[in-house]
C-alpha cells in the first residue's frame, strides 16, 4: 500500500492552514503539530521501506520478524495519529475562521439595510425640500419679504443634499462589502465542505492501513505455523534414542 491519499490529504490541510484564523491563545500550534505529522510520516516510511528485506532475511518463527512488524505498525499507528491531529486542529481553525465571517456577514447586512433606509429618508426630505424651495422661489418673485425664507431655505437643502450624497456613499460600501463578503462565505463554505470530505476519506484510509498490518501480523504467524508442522521430533523417535 502506497501513502498517496494521505499526502494528498496532509496537503489540503496544509493549504487550509495557510489562510488566517482567528486568533486564540488556547489555539494549537499548527505549525508544530505540521512539523510533528511530518516527522512522525518520515519515520514510518523509513521503516515501511525495508521491513520486507529486512524479514525476506529471517525465518518467519524468528523473533525478529515479529519485532520487524510491531515496529512498522508502531509507526503507522503515529504517523497516523499525528495526522489525524493536525487535520482535526486544521478543521477547527477553518470552521471557526468560517463562523468569524459568517457573523461579519451578518452584521453588514444589517448595515446595509439601515445605510438604504437613511438613504431613503434622506431622498424624500431632499425632495420636501425642493419642492419647498421652487414654492418659495416662485413667491419671492411677488413678495420680496420672502427673500431671507428663501435663503434658509437653500442653506437648508445644501445641508439636506449633503446628508444625502453622504447616505449615498454609505450605502455603496456596504453594499460593496455585503457582496465580498456573500463571495468569501461562499469560498469558505466549499472549502470546508472539502475538507469534511478529505477528513472522512483519510479516516478510512486510516481504518484500511490497520487492517494492513493487522493483516501481515497474521499471516507472519500463519507462516510461522506452517515452517513448524514436521520439525518437532515424535515421542517415538525420542523412545528408540
Amino acid at each position: 500500500m502506497k501513502p498517496v491519499a494521505l499526502l494528498g490529504i496532509l496537503g489540503l490541510a496544509i493549504a487550509c492552514a495557510q489562510s488566517p484564523a482567528p486568533q486564540n491563545n488556547s489555539a494549537p500550534d499548527l505549525a508544530a503539530l505540521e512539523q510533528t505529522a511530518q516527522m512522525r510520516h518520515a519515520e514510518w516510511e523509513s521503516l515501511a521501506k525495508d521491513v520486507d528485506a529486512r524479514m525476506a532475511r529471517i525465518l518467519p518463527c524468528d523473533p525478529r520478524t515479529a519485532a520487524a512488524l510491531a515496529d512498522v505498525t508502531r509507526a503507522s499507528e503515529a504517523r497516523l495519529a499525528a495526522i489525524a491531529q493536525y487535520i482535526r486542529a486544521v478543521s477547527s481553525a477553518a470552521f471557526a475562521e468560517s463562523a468569524a465571517a459568517k457573523i461579519l456577514l451578518d452584521t453588514e447586512e444589517k448595515r446595509a439595510v439601515e445605510a438604504g433606509l437613511e438613504r431613503a429618508d434622506a431622498g424624500q426630505e431632499q425632495t420636501a425640500v425642493d419642492t419647498q424651495s421652487d414654492a418659495l422661489a416662485r413667491s419671492v418673485k411677488q413678495r420680496a419679504s420672502l427673500g431671507d425664507s428663501q435663503k434658509l431655505l437653500e442653506q437648508i437643502s445644501s445641508m439636506i443634499h449633503q446628508r444625502a450624497a453622504a447616505s449615498e456613499q454609505r450605502t455603496k460600501a456596504a453594499d460593496a462589502a455585503v457582496a465580498l463578503l456573500r463571495d468569501l462565505v461562499a469560498k469558505l463554505d466549499a472549502r470546508d465542505a472539502t475538507l469534511r470530505n478529505e477528513s472522512a476519506a483519510f479516516e478510512a484510509e486510516r481504518t484500511r492501513w490497520s487492517g494492513y498490518y493487522a493483516a501481515r501480523r497474521a499471516r507472519a504467524q500463519v507462516e510461522c505455523s506452517i515452517t513448524q508442522i514436521g520439525t518437532s521430533p515424535s515421542k517415538g523417535s525420542q523412545g528408540k534414542q
